[in-house]
């Protein structure tokens, strides 16, 4: 699997320039490029989508190219994954005003973000959490909005989201995440940088190596909800 491309929202206390930053982006840019298909081949090499019976489109699964990742992380790259961290339910929310009444109000935290992909700390103590987002787009935004928050309360020091590009969503399980349909809104995250004490926020472009046709398996779908509609679709075709 390639690394394309690195973006870097904003940055509050020169977490760009830390060694734990540099450490970190390393070895998951590693972890990235170890994701090959057929495993041990050395290469991301997936099947071209394809029409089926009654238009559907048959495409690739997602669940391996996280699994991969996340493996290689621990295994091969000595990162300890930490667990979860707290967004608690407790935490300050801000003072607005309620209309038409024009008093403070300040509503109750009632739901909760779950954890993180992947957590740990590098050897300078940067905390970093990293979601590694194939799921659909409304799933894209919740994980950058996770790591915005994280890091506006200082529970950690970096947040990256990575995700396809959008020559990869194509033949990937539709509707899936990718930089073309979250392009329209870095700046709103950009513009979070203003709560944030110290911290890093990024997203990693990644892409597959290449494409094929004929007797090449597609990466192996999941039980996800997608996944799950798009064969309901072609079993009715």
């Amino acid at each position: 699997m390639k690394w394309l491309r690195t973006l870097v929202l904003f940055d509050k206390d020169d977490v760009i320039d830390s060694l734990g930053w540099a450490t970190i982006h390393e070895s998951y840019v590693r972890s990235i490029a170890s994701i090959d298909y057929l495993e041990g081949s050395g290469t991301l090499t997936l099947k071209r989508k394809q029409r089926v019976a009654g238009g559907q489109w048959q495409r690739n699964g997602v669940n391996y190219l996280r699994a991969r990742f996340l493996n290689h992380m621990i295994t091969a790259e000595g990162w300890k994954a930490e667990g979860v961290v707290d967004l608690s339910r407790d935490r300050q929310q801000p003072a607005i005003r309620l209309y038409p009444s024009k008093e403070l109000y300040r509503e109750p935290i009632t739901s909760d973000f779950g954890g993180f992909d992947f957590v740990t700390t590098a050897s300078d103590g940067l905390r970093v959490a990293i979601e590694w987002e194939t799921g659909n787009i409304s799933s894209s935004h919740r994980s950058m909005n996770k790591l915005a928050i994280a890091l506006t309360n200082g529970i950690i020091d970096a947040g990256v989201l990575i995700l396809p590009s959008r020559a990869l969503y194509e033949h990937l399980t539709d509707r899936i995440g990718n930089i073309g349909e979250l392009s329209g809104y870095l700046a709103m995250w950009e513009n979070l940088k203003a709560g944030v004490t110290k911290g890093l926020l990024a997203i990693t472009v990644v892409e597959h190596d290449a494409l094929t046709d004929g007797d090449h398996p597609y990466l192996p779908a999941g039980n996800d909800g997608r996944a799950r509609e798009g064969r309901a679709k072609a079993s009715k075709a």
